[in-house]
């Protein structure tokens, strides 16, 4: 009997988006085989504090201020900075301790869902295991790539520009798509998720998402506008904001048009029956939005990825971007008032969204290990 395979999937509480990733790909390596999946958050369980004060500082990078131009020049500047001798020890940063879980775990196989780059070194360590790299945004910067990687998975094929200007070759790539959960693939009635969430299936309906933090600005203000129009119903999912989520649920007391959730599961079910999103965009939710064909107006992006991540949607007309409160009323009330305008704008983004990401990542890693398993034993 074929002895079972250990599969250690590596991830960062960086928002929400890495986690979800690692966690889809682990539960599609336990339904297409025998594996033993593990799931290692390197920073949070070998630096806590570190990690608790790292994420507090990436929550900072969504407001404006020093520590966001400092993110932007650290993530432009990546692919300079990273191959200099003083970006080494923050390249290397963790090694040991991934050493040591790798002894511990005896993987046979390591995924990136975030870019822990001391990965990248661990052949210095006597370590030759395969090593795959999920990205999960539609940019990739100098800590996604690297020539220590069998395969990069990319979420479309604009992404594969920045591979090249690594001289990473064609055959170290695949184009899939970034891994959402299951839900968003599969087709379902409608009708009975209006009546669930006590909406009208006649109106516009805008769904407003703060971010799984609460990170998305002015929030409050924004719905303000539009819980006026009689002729649209707004849904707003603060997230784990619950200061935000009481703020509205005072302000704006007596409007029947306006229904606030906090922390929502089943997003799925409420992108499934809206007409149009404004949210911030990140990775894993404009890829869930292209899947169920729900255009997005992207309000005040940051820089860094989630600026790259909006530039491309709104090239391809499947998203459009605000960053002024006046500028974002008149484009979601212009796209919702204009019905071409919308259907062409849902048609579009639909055409982004790439199906069966998780499973065909997983067999283009399977396949792959074979590879290397015929290539180590003729060495």
């Amino acid at each position: 009997m074929e002895k079972r395979k250990t599969v250690l999937i590596l991830t960062a509480p960086y928002g929400n988006g890495h986690i979800q990733v690692a966690e889809q790909i682990r539960k599609e390596f336990l339904r297409q085989g025998n594996y033993e999946v593990l799931e290692y958050d390197l920073y949070s369980e070998e630096f806590p504090m570190t990690s608790k004060w790292t994420q507090k500082i990436y929550l900072r990078t969504y407001k404006p201020g020093l520590t966001q131009q400092l993110y932007r020049f650290a993530f432009y500047g990546s692919d300079k900075i990273f191959n200099t001798k003083i970006a080494k020890p923050y390249m290397k940063y963790g090694l040991t301790q991934l050493v040591s879980k790798i002894n511990e775990v005896k993987p046979d196989i390591i995924i990136n869902t975030y870019p822990v780059a001391c990965a990248y070194f661990l052949d210095e360590k006597g370590i030759n295991l395969p090593l795959y790299t999920v990205i999960t945004d539609y940019y990739a910067n100098g800590n996604w790539i690297s020539d220590k990687t069998r395969l990069h998975f990319l979420s479309s094929a604009n992404v594969s520009y920045y591979l090249k200007r690594r001289d990473i070759s064609e055959d170290h790539y695949k184009v899939t798509g970034i891994p959402v959960r299951n839900e968003f693939y599969k087709e379902i009635k409608l009708a009975p998720l209006y009546e669930k969430y006590n909406l009208d299936p006649n109106k516009k309906t805008l769904l407003i998402v703060s971010g799984a933090h609460g990170v998305m600005p002015k929030t409050d203000k924004v719905v303000k506008h539009f819980i006026e129009e009689d002729h649209i119903q707004v849904v707003v999912i603060c997230g784990k904001n619950k200061k935000l989520y009481k703020r509205l649920m005072k302000q704006c007391k007596g409007y029947e048009n306006l229904h606030t959730f906090g922390y929502v599961n089943e997003i799925h079910e409420l992108m499934r029956i809206s007409d149009l999103m404004i949210t911030k965009p990140g990775g894993i939710t404009m890829t869930e939005a292209a899947n169920l064909g729900v255009p997005v107006v992207l309000f005040m992006p940051t820089y860094g990825q989630e600026l790259e991540n909006a530039i491309y949607f709104s090239q391809k007309h499947a998203a459009t971007i605000a960053l002024q409160e006046d500028e974002l009323v008149f484009k979601v009330l212009s796209i919702l008032n204009d019905e071409s305008l919308l259907e062409e704008m849902k048609r579009n983004i639909k055409d982004i969204g790439i199906k069966d990401s998780t499973s065909n990542i997983v067999h283009h890693i399977l396949d792959d290990y074979k590879v290397y398993l015929n290539e180590r034993n003729e060495n």
